[in-house]
């Protein structure tokens, strides 16, 4: 088996394993508003700022340059702003479909260079 070979294989395996993961979260997550719907008759919105306020360790802490004073928002706080109302469950929906696609790419180009 030539070097290539191998890096094709592990570039599949790596992509299945990190695949399984990520589906594994977004059935986690989907389940936990499931229950929380039929405990609270209430679906929860778990938008991707919510995750990142739960993995931030610095307390809340804000950094900004002492000489700023007035800022003004400008275009890319609104696209932050709606990029971190995204629900989490679509970025893991994404990262799976184009994890999968990756592996099946990955799967044609080894039957294409074995030779069966």
């Amino acid at each position: 088996m030539t070097l290539f070979h191998r890096l094709i294989r592990f570039a599949k395996m790596t992509a299945l394993v990190a695949d399984i993961w990520t589906i594994l979260y977004a059935v986690l997550i989907v389940g936990w508003q499931i229950t929380s719907f039929l405990r609270e008759g209430s679906w929860p919105a778990l938008p991707l700022a919510s995750v990142i306020n739960k993995l931030e360790l610095s307390g809340g802490a804000i950094y900004a340059t002492a000489s700023v004073g007035e800022t003004q928002r400008g275009q890319l706080e609104y696209v932050t702003d709606a990029m971190l109302s995204v629900p989490a469950i679509v970025l893991l929906l994404l990262a799976a479909a184009l994890l999968t696609a990756f592996y099946l790419w990955l799967t044609d180009i080894e039957k294409r260079y074995s030779g069966n």
